[in-house]
């Protein structure tokens, strides 16, 4: 019986040690909770606005129903802000806590990551006409603490059609959104033709002015024995200069580049595909003319 009671005794001076032990430990378990917001949503702010965000289940915009880029065009700085159960905005703090995306299909559109952007912060690009979704992913060490609904973008082609022009104004040739050409070129063996301007139209036939600002022109002639060009800028836009070399046919066409964006440093997003680093190196097409006739007399 003095035994048993010894034992009870120990038992009773033991279990008070356990419950402050459990209690320590349960409030450091709290308090780590506290330290890392559990995401319910997402938001993208682009110059001090909520672009769009998946709030409550559900993804809305600040404008329309979905995003829009036109192609070759660059947003400037989104940051990304994950969003509480409570409606809080934040980032985790720890460097284990990463962003991550997912494109239904890179040849529409991409993202651009740069040291200068921060991990939680990044640029959309347009790459090609058409339409896409994206997703956007809060990533623990190996894993998606959580993943967002998809956001709609929609990526417009910043050239539809073109004409070129000469230096009074008389359109020589018209491109329509189908590729359709309605004329060709002529130039005199020995001699230079006068100033070809082109001139190009958007989606809703408006007119792009002041694109050499913000594009490149590469200009290519199919048999550079007959005729060569000379590339120049008149009132914002590309001209060239045709010279006549022999007597022949051949065919001309110009491409309309993306202008390089220039980003201090390198990109250090941790993707780990090929392709999208490949892609980053391609200069962008944003419009290319059909075969173009050029007769040489």
């Amino acid at each position: 019986m003095k035994k048993y009671i010894t034992q009870l005794k120990s038992v009773l001076l033991i279990l008070p040690a356990l419950l402050i032990f459990t209690s320590c430990d349960n409030s450091t378990s709290s308090d780590d909770h506290d330290d890392h917001q559990d995401p319910f949503g997402v938001a993208m702010i682009l110059n001090g606005v909520e672009i769009a965000k998946q709030e409550n289940g559900e993804v809305t915009y600040n404008e329309g129903d979905h995003l829009e880029l036109k192609t070759g065009e660059e947003t400037n700085i989104i940051n990304i802000r994950w969003i509480s159960e409570d409606g809080d905005r934040f980032v985790p703090e720890e460097d284990v806590y990463f962003l991550e995306w997912t494109i239904d299909d890179e040849n529409v559109l991409e993202v651009e990551q740069h040291e200068e952007d921060g991990k939680w912060a990044f640029h959309l690009k347009g790459v090609g006409a058409g339409e896409t979704d994206i997703r956007f992913s809060l990533f623990h060490v190996d894993h998606s603490d959580f993943t967002s609904l998809p956001f709609e973008v929609h990526v417009e082609a910043a050239v539809a059609s073109s004409q070129i022009t000469d230096d009074t104004g008389s359109v020589l040739v018209r491109i329509d959104k189908d590729g359709s050409v309605d004329n060709g070129l002529t130039v005199n063996a020995g001699e230079a033709s006068g100033s070809h301007i082109i001139y190009l139209f958007d989606e809703d036939g408006a007119n792009v002015s002041d694109y050499a600002e913000e594009m490149e022109l590469e200009f290519h002639i199919d048999d550079e024995s007959l005729a060569t060009a000379e590339l120049t800028e008149i009132d914002g836009r590309y001209a060239f200069i045709l010279t006549g070399l022999q007597s022949g046919e051949t065919n001309f066409h110009f491409e309309i580049l993306a202008g390089e964006h220039e980003h201090e440093g390198e990109d250090d997003h941790d993707h780990d595909d090929d392709d999208h680093e490949d892609h980053d190196d391609e200069e962008l097409v944003i419009y290319e003319s059909p075969d173009i006739s050029l007769t040489v007399n």
